[in-house]
């Protein structure tokens, strides 16, 4: 039996961080599938801390190990973030990393979860990260994420750090909608 090929180009992917000495945190649907029931997701979404300088010799090893990339500019920007997006056409896989660069960015890789998958080990951003990352969004897709990380894991979150957050960020009425939503009242006192 193969192994996923999403599994084989992350295998790629955090070899690749480490080489670089990069702080790689996974996002998106792969951390979702961590904190409640496993989804489809067929791409690649993370984090990575990478200075100017570091981020030219990490493209470099990207292009000398099979992936491509927009050469001419690399980095683009969404919401005023940049972020490099990347193709592994072997195995028709998109990466999506943003570059670190705010406090709210650098507090995810100082939060993150260290995992062991099929003898990787790998960073995840934190569930209330993971939260907040997608209350930014508003895509009903990352809404159903949002319900479903709560509840289930609802006793272990912390929601200090999910209202202080919510409110530096400007999705606080997000946070409080999907805990009203949820029979969660009372989670959302003094937000």
């Amino acid at each position: 039996m193969t192994k996923n090929i999403l599994f084989l180009v992350l295998e790629k992917l955090v070899k690749l961080s480490r080489k670089s000495q990069a702080k790689l945190v996974l996002m998106g649907g792969i951390a979702t599938s961590v904190f409640t029931q496993p989804r489809a997701t067929y791409d690649i979404d993370g984090i990575i801390a990478l200075t100017q300088r570091d981020l030219k010799s990490f493209l470099t090893l990207l292009k000398e190990n099979g992936f491509k990339f927009d050469t001419k500019q690399p980095v683009k920007s969404i919401q005023g973030l940049p972020f490099i997006t990347f193709y592994y056409p072997k195995h028709k896989t998109y990466v999506d990393l943003f570059l670190a660069r705010n406090e709210f960015q650098y507090s995810i890789l100082k939060r993150a979860k260290k995992i062991k998958f099929q003898n990787l080990d790998l960073c995840i951003i934190s569930p209330e990260d993971l939260i907040l990352v997608k209350l930014q969004t508003g895509r009903e897709k990352d809404m159903e994420d949002i319900r479903q990380i709560i509840l289930a894991n609802k006793s272990k979150l912390d929601f200090v750090y999910l209202r202080k957050w919510a409110k530096l960020l400007n999705v606080r009425i997000f946070l409080k909608d999907e805990l009203r939503s949820l029979g969660l009242a009372k989670r959302i006192i003094s937000t």
